[in-house]
């Protein structure tokens, strides 16, 4: 990884330590859960070579939208087992072409008053004027991501400056520097949607053999409540529920996840949409999966310790 990239890492462990510090019982399997991304929108306003949107016939721009009806009852959800994580507004499209983006990050914030709410953005859209009514909402950072270079950074600096934003409410991401030795969290295929060798993007010919901590530790609800497996998961090849019919407590404990993660615990990754995936999925997410690890193993779902591992290269 660069510097850059290193230092976000670093920043985003940090969070994730203060979860982990946060938490009451640690025997609480809903604990294991530390990010819940969302998706606000299937609009975006950019075609990138690295998403499958370079492509609109796999993936089209579509006008569908997360209410902030929608969004608290999320919220609410996380908010009836004391839920101590992030809550990150991000997935699939651009979050501020949302019209109701403020509402949204409202409806969350009333329910979650002390969580950290983020969002992603290409910063395109961004103004003085919107960071700020982002923030007064209830946002506590804003992830602007570097697509094109290092020119950009000044450029976003001065929307920031210009709204009174300080230097620890935002953070510049660089993603011009591709794919390789950044564990796929920069850059990565999609599950295999989009691949681009020159990118770093490869056709995945044999699923990765290792354990992947995504689906023990982040939650993905995309705009109209489904709960899909991971957030890298474009194709929307693994539904397991949808907050308007159950709970989300409900759906992240399900029989239909336990067994997606047993498989995973075991480094079997051949089904969708994991078999076509470069994500190596062992860099961050440990504390989730030794807790439901823990909690299936006093259930008697399992017998067999599966030890966590140390990140390992794809």
């Amino acid at each position: 990884m660069s510097t850059a990239q290193t230092d976000f890492m670093n920043h985003r462990k940090s969070q994730e330590q203060a979860v982990i510090d946060a938490v009451n019982d640690k025997t609480n399997p809903l604990a294991s859960v530390m990010t819940v991304e969302v998706n606000t929108t299937e609009l975006c306003n950019r075609t990138c070579v690295f998403c499958p949107r370079i492509d609109p016939e796999i993936y089209p721009n579509r006008n569908l939208h997360l209410s902030a009806e929608l969004a608290g009852k999320i919220a609410s959800d996380l908010a009836s087992f004391d839920y101590k994580g992030r809550v990150s507004f991000s997935g699939f499209g651009e979050p501020v072409l949302n019209k109701q983006f403020p509402a949204v990050i409202r409806a969350v914030r009333e329910h979650l008053p002390t969580n950290q709410l983020d969002t992603n953005t290409n910063g395109d859209k961004l103004t003085p004027e919107l960071v700020n009514a982002l923030f007064d909402a209830g946002l506590t950072y804003i992830y602007a991501n570097m697509y094109d270079g290092p020119e950009q950074r000044p450029l976003y600096e001065v929307i920031f400056e210009k709204a009174g934003i300080s230097k620890e409410r935002f953070k510049l991401r660089p993603h011009w520097e591709g794919a390789e030795e950044d564990y796929g969290l920069f850059l990565n295929n999609r599950s295999g949607m989009v691949t681009d060798p020159d990118l770093g993007l490869p056709v995945i010919a044999e699923p990765i053999t290792h354990p992947c901590y995504y689906p023990f530790s982040r939650a993905m609800v995309d705009w109209n409540g489904d709960v899909l497996i991971c957030s890298n998961d474009w194709g929307r090849a693994a539904v397991v529920g949808n907050v308007m019919n159950a709970s989300f407590a409900d759906i992240w404990l399900s029989p239909a996840m336990m067994e997606i993660r047993k498989k995973l615990m075991a480094g079997d990754r051949s089904d969708k949409p994991c078999a076509t995936c470069n994500v190596n999925g062992t860099l961050s997410g440990r504390f989730g999966f030794d807790t439901l690890v823990e909690y299936y193993k006093r259930e008697g779902h399992i017998k067999k310790d599966y030890a966590p591992m140390e990140p390992v290269e794809a």
